[in-house]
This record gives C-alpha cells, sequence and structure tokens, in this order.
C-alpha cells in the first residue's frame, strides 16, 4: 500500500515519535481532524511503521455505544492482544501484564470509591511499563471522541509519565468539544497533527478523470478522502464514468447522505436489517449475535451484500467500513426503530448474562420496562462507571434506574451520591432530601448536608445538621451527623471555638468505629492548633488513629486521608514518634501494595515529618524529593497543592541543614511558580522563606516573613507551637540589634503550655539567645529538657550552642564535652551546618576535630543511597520503582550516577560499598 497522498508532514511527525521512543523518549501524537478526512490511515501508517522497526502494538478504537462502558478502549487493547492466541500461549500472555491490567480493571469494578480510580490508573501505567520493558510499544487508538471517559482518564495519565519510556501513543480523534475535556488535556503534551483536505490535484492522482469531474468531486467532497471515495463510487454504481466531462454536472446532487441512502437502498432487504442490527450493537458486533438481532436468516449473504458494496468489513466482527456509514445508518433507522432494536439487544445481551454495562448501554435508549429487573442492571453498571471515574455516566444510568423504579429510596439515594461526584449539588441535593425521607438512614441526612454545603456554603450545611441532630436519640447514626457536623465546622474559622466546646464532649471516645475515629482525628487536630497538653494530643490521636484503622477508614477518599494524615502529625507534634512509625509502617506496606501517587505521598509526607521530627535530614531529603516526583504530574486539587506545600517545606529544611541556601531557594520557586491558593501548608511555608532570609542576612526579609505567618495564622484562629513564627522572628530582630525578648518568653509560654520536650528545649534555647546573663542556665536547661525529647537535631543545636556559652564562660573542658557530643550528633543528623558551626567552636578552643572526608557512600545524595540501600539488598529496578513510584528509568539513571561515584562496576558491589 503507497503512502496516503499530501501527507508527507504528518508521517514524519510519526516517525520521529517512533525513532524517539525506541531512544527510550516517550512520545505522544494527536491526529485531529473532522470525519474522513484521513485520521484512520494515517493510525494504519503508522502502525506499519511501527511493525517494521519491532515494536509491540497496541490498538483499539472507540465506539459510540461503548463510550458508556468503563475501561471499554483500555480493554479492547488488552483483549486484541490475547484474543488472537490460545492454549498455552495464551496462559503465558495472561501471566504477565496483559493478565495484570485485566485483573487491575475487575478489581476496580467492586470498589465505587474515588481513590481507587487512581490506584487502577498507576496499576494500567505499570502495565505499560512492563509491556515497553523489551522492545518499544506503539499504543494507537482511532475514534478517540467516542472512547469511554475512563479509559481517556487513563490516556491522559501514561501522556504524563511517558517521557521516558519507550512508548509511541498515537491518538486520534475528530475536534473536542470543548477545551476542558480529557482529549484537551491530551493535546497539551502532544505533537498535534491536523490533516488539511487534498488539493483539487492530488485528488486527481487519486481517482484519475476528466478535469472538470475532478473538480466538481472536490466541491462535493471538500477535499475530504473518503467522501471522494463514497462519491466515486456512486458514479461508478449509477454508470457514470469519471472520464467523461459531462459527470460533473451530476455530482452536484450527490451528498453522501443520498449516497448512503442509495447504496442501502439497491441492497437486499435481510443486508439493510443486519446493518441496521451492527449499527446499533456497536462497532465489535458479533455475527451471529446481530444476524439474531436483525432476524436474518442467510448470515453469509447478507453479510456478501454488504461487504460487496462497501458497507462493512469482516473479520472477527462486523464493523462499517467507516464510522461516516454507520452515523448514517443510524440516521436512517429514526427513532423508534432504534429503541426498538436496543431493546431486542438489552434482552439478548440479559439473556446471555453478558456484563451489566454492556447491557445497560442499550437499555437507557430502550423503552422503559424493558427488562424486568433493568433498575438493578442500571444500578450495577453505575458503580461499575463510580469506580472508573465516570460520575456523569453513572448518574444518567441511575436517573434512568430511578424511572424504572420511582419509590425506590436506596436507589435515589445513590443517583444522589453519584450527582455530587458530577458537581450537580442542586440536583443531588433535592435527591438525597428525598431519598433520607424514606430511609431514616444518617448517612444520607450527611450527604444531603454535603450537597447543601456546596450550594450554600458551610455555614448552611452546619445548620441543616444541627437540626437533625436535635431531631434524634443519641445512638451511633446520632454519632454519625456529629462527625459530619465536626468536619463542616473545621471549616469556618468563625466555627472554631463553637467547634472546640462540640469536639470536647468526645473526648472520652474509644476509637472503635469509624466516626468516632474521625472525632478523635478533628479533636487532635484541634488540640494541637489550639495548643492543648500535649500528652492529652496525644493520647487523642493515637485512640484515632487506632493501630492501623483509621487509615483503613479513610484509603476510599483521599479528603479522608487527609484527615488521617492531619491526626498523625497531631500525634508526632506531641512527640508520640513510636506509635506514628508503626502507623506509618502499616500504611506504607498497604500503599506499596496497591495505591495512587498521592497516597504515597500522604503516608511519605507523614514520613518526613516524623524524620525531621527526629532529626534525620538525609531521609527527609530523601521522601521530600520522592513525593514531589510522585505527584509532579497530578492535577493540582487541593489535596496534591497541600502535599507539594509540606514536601516543599521539608525539601527546603534539608537544604539548609546541607548549607545550600541556593538549592533550598529553587525548591521555593518551583512551587511559587503554581501560584498555590493559601491553605494551611502554604502558611507554614513563610518559615521557611524567613529561614532562607536569615540565611542570607537579610534579616527585614525574615522579619517580614515571620509577621507574614503571624498574619495568616491569626487570621484562621491558630498558633501551634510546631512552626513557629517567633523563631524566624527573634532571630531577625537580634541581626537587627533590636529587643527580642519579650517575643522569645512568649514563644516558651505557648511551648511550656504545650508541654513537648522537643518545644519547651528549642525555646528555651531561642530565649538564651536573648537573655545574655540567664543564657547558660537556659541553654542548660534545654539540653536536659531534650535529653528526652526524640530530636536529635534540636539537642545538636542546644548543645552547640551551650558549648560555645561554656567556652566564652571559660569552662573549657566543659565545652569540649558539649561541643565533641554536638559534632556527633550534627553528623548523624545530616546537619553540615551545625557540624561545622561546632567544628569551629573546637577549633576555637584549640582543638582539632577530625575532618569528615566526603568519599564513597558519603558522597551519594539523599535520593541516591536511598535508591542505593535498596538495590543493595536484592531488589530490582522494577521493585524499587514500584517503591518509589518513579520509573525503572529513573531507578536506572540513580544507579548509573551511584556507581560512578562509588567507584564500582555493578549492585554486586553495593552491600560492600555501602557497609
Amino acid at each position: 500500500m503507497r503512502e496516503p497522498l499530501e501527507r508527507d508532514d504528518e508521517i514524519a511527525h510519526i516517525r520521529e515519535a517512533l525513532d524517539a521512543a525506541t531512544r527510550g523518549e516517550g512520545r505522544v501524537v494527536v491526529i485531529e481532524g473532522r470525519a474522513g478526512i484521513g485520521k484512520t490511515r494515517l493510525v494504519h501508517e503508522c502502525r506499519e511503521l511501527a511493525k517494521q522497526r519491532g515494536f509491540g502494538r497496541l490498538q483499539a478504537v472507540g465506539d459510540a455505544l461503548e463510550s458508556a462502558m468503563a475501561w471499554g478502549v483500555v480493554r479492547q487493547m488488552v483483549e486484541r492482544s490475547v484474543s488472537r492466541y490460545s492454549g498455552e500461549i495464551r496462559e503465558k500472555i495472561l501471566a504477565g501484564p496483559s493478565g495484570a491490567a485485566l485483573k487491575a480493571l475487575d478489581d476496580a469494578a467492586h470498589d465505587p470509591s474515588e481513590a481507587e480510580l487512581a490506584r487502577t490508573l498507576h496499576s494500567l501505567w505499570w502495565v505499560a511499563v512492563d509491556l515497553s520493558s523489551t522492545r518499544p510499544l506503539l499504543i494507537t487508538v482511532d475514534d478517540a471522541h467516542w472512547a469511554d471517559l475512563s479509559s481517556l482518564q487513563f490516556l491522559v495519565y501514561l501522556s504524563r509519565r511517558i517521557a521516558d519510556l519507550p512508548i509511541a501513543l498515537v491518538v486520534a480523534t475528530r475536534p473536542p468539544a470543548d477545551n476542558f475535556g480529557p482529549l484537551a488535556a491530551l493535546s497539551v503534551s502532544a505533537d498535534r497533527l491536523l490533516p488539511r483536505p487534498l488539493t483539487t490535484e492530488a485528488l486527481g492522482t487519486l481517482v484519475g478523470g476528466h478535469p472538470e469531474v475532478i473538480k466538481a468531486l472536490h466541491q462535493a467532497s471538500g477535499g475530504n478522502p473518503f467522501l471522494s471515495g463514497v462519491l466515486v463510487d456512486e458514479l461508478a454504481a449509477i454508470g457514470l464514468p469519471l472520464d467523461d466531462a459531462d459527470t460533473a454536472s451530476k455530482i452536484g446532487g450527490l451528498g453522501p447522505s443520498t449516497v448512503f441512502r442509495a447504496t442501502l437502498g439497491r441492497l437486499p432487504a435481510d443486508a439493510v436489517a443486519l446493518a441496521n442490527a451492527i449499527a446499533v450493537l456497536g462497532s465489535h458486533a458479533d455475527p451471529w449475535q446481530s444476524a439474531a438481532l436483525a432476524g436474518v436468516a442467510d448470515l453469509p449473504a447478507a453479510v456478501e451484500a454488504l461487504v460487496t458494496a462497501n458497507v462493512i468489513v469482516t473479520g472477527e466482527y462486523l464493523e462499517f467500513v467507516h464510522p461516516v456509514v454507520r452515523e448514517a445508518v443510524l440516521t436512517g433507522l429514526g427513532p423508534i426503530a432504534r429503541a426498538s432494536l436496543h431493546a431486542r439487544a438489552a434482552k439478548a445481551l440479559w439473556e446471555s448474562h453478558a456484563p451489566a454495562d454492556r447491557v445497560a448501554a442499550h437499555l437507557v435508549h430502550a423503552p422503559k420496562g424493558t427488562l424486568p429487573d433493568a433498575a438493578d442492571v442500571l444500578r450495577r453498571a453505575a458503580s461499575t462507571l463510580l469506580s472508573a471515574g465516570d460520575p456523569q455516566t453513572a448518574a444518567a444510568h441511575l436517573a434512568r434506574a430511578v424511572d424504572e423504579r420511582p419509590n425506590d429510596a436506596a436507589l435515589r439515594a445513590e443517583l444522589g451520591r453519584a450527582l455530587l461526584r458530577t458537581g450537580d449539588a442542586v440536583t443531588a441535593h433535592r435527591h438525597l432530601k428525598a431519598a433520607a425521607a424514606g430511609l431514616p438512614d444518617a448517612e444520607l441526612v450527611a450527604a444531603a448536608a454535603s450537597a447543601t454545603a456546596a450550594i450554600e456554603g458551610p455555614a448552611a450545611a452546619i445548620e441543616e445538621l444541627t437540626e437533625a441532630i436535635a431531631a434524634r436519640p443519641d445512638g451511633e447514626s446520632r454519632l454519625h451527623l456529629e462527625a459530619r457536623l465536626a468536619v463542616f465546622r473545621s471549616f469556618l474559622p468563625d466555627q472554631r471555638q463553637v467547634a472546640s466546646a462540640h469536639l470536647s464532649g468526645y473526648s472520652d471516645l474509644a476509637g472503635s468505629t469509624p466516626d468516632e475515629r474521625t472525632l478523635l482525628g478533628l479533636l487532635a487536630q484541634m488540640g494541637r492548633y489550639e495548643v492543648w497538653p500535649h500528652d492529652e494530643v496525644a493520647a487523642t490521636a493515637t485512640r484515632a488513629l487506632a493501630n492501623g484503622a483509621y487509615f483503613d477508614d479513610a484509603t476510599g477518599s483521599t479528603d479522608a486521608m487527609v484527615a488521617w494524615l492531619v491526626a498523625l502529625l497531631a500525634l508526632m507534634a506531641a512527640d508520640g514518634v513510636d506509635v506514628a512509625r508503626r502507623e506509618i509502617e502499616r500504611a506504607r506496606l498497604k500503599v506499596r501494595a496497591h495505591g495512587s501517587p498521592v497516597e504515597f505521598a500522604m503516608v511519605t509526607n507523614a514520613s518526613q515529618f516524623l524524620n525531621w521530627r527526629c532529626g534525620n535530614m538525609q531521609a527527609v531529603e530523601a521522601e521530600a524529593e520522592g513525593a514531589l516526583a510522585a505527584i509532579a504530574q497530578e492535577d493540582p486539587v487541593s489535596q496534591v497543592v497541600g502535599l507539594r506545600a509540606t514536601s516543599t517545606h521539608f525539601a527546603a529544611y534539608a537544604a539548609l541543614e546541607r548549607g545550600d541556601v541556593d538549592a533550598a531557594q529553587t525548591v521555593i520557586d518551583a512551587f511559587d511558580l503554581a501560584d498555590a491558593p493559601p491553605m494551611m501548608p502554604t502558611i507554614w511555608l513563610h518559615e521557611v522563606r524567613g529561614l532562607i532570609a536569615l540565611a542570607r542576612g537579610d534579616a527585614a526579609r525574615a522579619l517580614d516573613e515571620a509577621h507574614r505567618q503571624r498574619d495568616a495564622m491569626a487570621a484562621v484562629q491558630v498558633d501551634p507551637p510546631t512552626i513557629p513564627w517567633r523563631g524566624v522572628a527573634v532571630r531577625a530582630l537580634l541581626q537587627l540589634g533590636e529587643p527580642a525578648a519579650e517575643l522569645a518568653s512568649e514563644q516558651l509560654g505557648i511551648a511550656r503550655k504545650w508541654g513537648a520536650a522537643t518545644e519547651v528545649g528549642a525555646a528555651l534555647r531561642l530565649l538564651a539567645h536573648t537573655c545574655g546573663d540567664s543564657r547558660l542556665k537556659l541553654l542548660t536547661e534545654s539540653v536536659s529538657v531534650l535529653e528526652g525529647s526524640p530530636s536529635r537535631l534540636e539537642l545538636a543545636r542546644s548543645l552547640v550552642d551551650l558549648g560555645e556559652a561554656l567556652r566564652v564562660a571559660r569552662r573549657r573542658s566543659d565545652a569540649r564535652e558539649q561541643l565533641h557530643r554536638a559534632i556527633d550528633l550534627a553528623s548523624a543528623c545530616g546537619s553540615a551546618v551545625l557540624r561545622t558551626r561546632a567544628v569551629e567552636a573546637l577549633e576555637a578552643l584549640g582543638d582539632r576535630p577530625r575532618r569528615q572526608v566526603v568519599v564513597g557512600a558519603e558522597s551519594l545524595t539523599a535520593s541516591e543511597r536511598r535508591v542505593a540501600d535498596l538495590a543493595a539488598t536484592g531488589r530490582a529496578n522494577r521493585e524499587i520503582a514500584q517503591e518509589l513510584f518513579v520509573t525503572p528509568k529513573t531507578v536506572e539513571n540513580h544507579l548509573g550516577r551511584i556507581y560512578t561515584k562509588l567507584g564500582i562496576a555493578g549492585r554486586r558491589d553495593l552491600a560492600r560499598v555501602l557497609a
């Protein structure tokens, strides 16, 4: 087959994309144009070029009917790669990535939670990684404008993570209807090809004939290759030669619709009936099922007539030669005949126990009452769609189910919840309120309140829930409403005091139910922000976490995971690091087995806080970098922005401890480029900006950042001691020669109120810098207090300050003891800045401490060391990549740098060198 005419530029782009994929540099190509312009031909050309290059190939074609079926295009890709094999070969294929893909889709169908979609997308991404691990991979999707939403979401997910994979993704689509959907998002990272209509000259080369006829054909078809071919076929069928100039005058009366009607009008009745059935069943119509639906006895004869007329092509399925033909057939059917065929198709599929989503795709176009259990079929299909991240189609199915069974309150409730996920809070509220009237279910009342909050704001939801609670007796259902009320109150600063009093009434809960754990988690958060005694907050947070139960509660919802994370942070801020460490390890194992990048980042955020609290700055830096990399391509929803802010904060901390102020500024600048909305994690970034300013000697800028943090915290009525604005402010005032003792005393008062050793010890050290007369006493007390803290870095800081104070007091022997210990701790914590200070203080005493030589394992960055440690245990690159939520190529690049720095040939020497 020769290359298509006037498509040299498009084919050159396709060749370049395939060449890039061969080099391990993934590419995305979007071929966009109207029907018949030649998109399918370009996709075919791409597949042929990939075959010549030895690519693995996956393909799928979107279909209007299948757009309502969850993961339809993804399943099509996988099943096509499996269906042509049988026996042992098929079993071997299913034991590999293709089987993993089908398992991921089957598992997803059992969990309609929002979080499951993210996990499934990540699992499918790993299938693509595995399929491309032995040879480059081409994935083509034709007619993507008809692809199901979940499959389109996967294509977008893959396109954002394809850069270092040997994969070419080629998608053909008609122009998107809007600039906001997944097809529009796909174009952002793509090489966008826009095939133009053929010129008159190219059309003449393609079909031949008299110049006047060619000119008339070009005018009638607009240079559209497919429509030109249709017109040529019709001219041949009615006996008008292309080389006769008189034919030109007859072409003006021929349009695509006219031609298709004429084509079908010349066919036998059975062939027309079969074409109608194929059009209704969709692009993957089983021949015998189509014949049964059409009532055709002689299937071979009907198929032969359609093939001869260039209406369909045959293979494993019966498919139209072009989607335009199918659209014309459906238009010719009329609404009543079409609905009747859909009803017969739904019955036939239902009787053959076809999947619910396939039956439902026909039911929604069939008359009401087509099936006795239509509502149940639609409900099951909707559940699958929700798990696949398509609440819009799920809500449409459930709306039809409610029409079938209008008095089913539970069904109406499901519709309300699905509508909430689409963002249609007004309609959702109406259905949820109606459902709650039919079912005395607290969860429905809470869901209705969520809709109210979306429509009128949290204050209206609070009023609604308060009335509902007053009307209910004490018990588990009332507690559920109390938990939801507490969540809404936490959104409003002016509700903080009311919320505090409300939550205090639940301080004795055991944490044995999800609602109890929600209330306790909010209570722990409140206690941290309002500076309750840290031991009370730690006990409350421990009961909320309930040995992993709170995390299990939360894994269906990203919002709920945020609540889990907040409770865990409250525990660690109260120095409850041992319980927190066990909680994090449990969560890490669960996310590693089946989690999404966002869930990984949440658990990693908790681990960053833990390691920062304990003073392990190398681990902090590695995990901050890992979290930022994992969510780099995620949409900037509030949870993701919060995770980025927190990881940015800790990454900057770690860079400052290494003495790399520029790196700290770079990571802050990268976050600021995103122009994130203000929220609690972004407030804390003022502190690290202040620390950077102090490191650069810009005390005025540091003081300004401290005051910005103070004002932002005052606006939401919080002043926790864990990340204090006063610490930066005091140091800035001292550099400016301004009095700072009063502010430092305030910080000590808040720290003592909180009571955790880490904050009290740090506040004592801060105050010591402002009180020359009592400096030695305050620093001695600071060290004593911090001996009982998990924070080795805070202890090291106080030891350095105490050593310097003792040196000034001429207690040289005592000073040496503190400084030597500080050097050891600072080295263990990974704080080069603090170690340098301690060394310089010792040298001022005439000592020559052993110098650190950065060689071997110590020359590795934090991220490199983490990869090296995992590789040294014998884990393969793929296993390391899965654990760290990065690509195998990233691991490979890390290992290349590690081997160079360590001067070794490969991973067999890692364990020896690292030891």
